[in-house]
């Protein structure tokens, strides 16, 4: 999965989304001239997933993951577990993702994120790959599928847990990617606690895009827009930005080697 190693990386977007289906290139060449030039995006099910896939055979810097979202685990199509597998064998490097649990946002039945949460995180395993993991108010569990063996690296996107929960969580082989919620809540203590708990070595930035924009939903979030998320995490953690830029970088290469074979 060839990367840029001194650009700038947005670790969770979704390209595919109909958001972008009339700007794709703009949106790429906006990202480009601010150095953002690794974009890891994520399918959310299986009417997305072939989009991602021509995003990463047609766009240089597209890395993909193909995952079922927890929003989508309550009525999948049948063969979706097949289609996926087909997916991650065609893309050898290819991550697991978005795949999640939601006890927020979603009426999905717990039982039913769990069932396909636990079939995608045993295929991370044993396929070897990186899994990027959707969590709202789902710490217990989480930490009930820690106790299992998990996936040689997982990345929490979007991150919104206290310190306590980074250092609970980085025993593991876990990444922690902060986005639009880093900017809209420069007020919170537990987050600016929680972005400066994390390890150098398992920090990411993203943006969701196009979600998660810093002035709400009404907006729509682009790659682009990870300049701004940057300056707000190197300026809590008290770093340069350019020393974020590195180490997001190597952290981001480190999470994808890992996960590979």
């Amino acid at each position: 999965m060839p990367i840029d190693p001194g650009a700038w990386t947005d670790a969770h977007c979704h390209l595919q989304d109909e958001a972008f289906a009339s700007d794709t290139d703009q949106i790429l060449e906006r990202a480009d001239v601010f150095g953002i030039r690794n974009l890891l995006v994520n399918g959310t099910g299986p009417d997305d997933w072939p989009r991602v896939a021509e995003l990463a055979t047609s766009r240089p810097g597209v890395l993909p993951q193909f995952g079922l979202h927890p929003w989508r685990a309550g009525k999948p199509s049948s063969d979706w577990e097949n289609r996926l597998k087909t997916l991650l064998f065609r893309f050898p490097h290819a991550g697991v993702g978005e795949i999640g649990l939601d006890a927020k946002l979603t009426d999905t039945p717990m039982e039913a994120q769990r069932h396909a949460f636990r079939i995608q995180w045993d295929l991370a395993r044993h396929l070897n790959r990186p899994c990027t993991v959707h969590l709202l108010g789902a710490w217990a569990e989480l930490h009930e599928e820690l106790k299992r063996e998990p996936p040689p690296r997982f990345l929490l996107h979007a991150f919104n847990g206290s310190p306590e929960q980074v250092a609970s969580l980085a025993k593991y082989p876990a990444w922690f990617s902060f986005g639009g919620a880093a900017m809209r809540q420069t007020n919170s203590t537990k987050l600016r606690d929680a972005i400066r708990a994390v390890p150098d070595d398992r920090l990411l930035l993203e943006t969701d895009a196009p979600f998660q924009h810093p002035d709400g939903k009404d907006h729509r979030q682009e790659p682009a827009g990870l300049l701004k998320i940057a300056e707000t995490v190197a300026t809590v953690r008290g770093i340069p930005v350019d020393a974020l830029r590195r180490l997001t970088a190597e952290n981001f290469a480190r999470y994808l080697e890992k996960g590979s074979r």
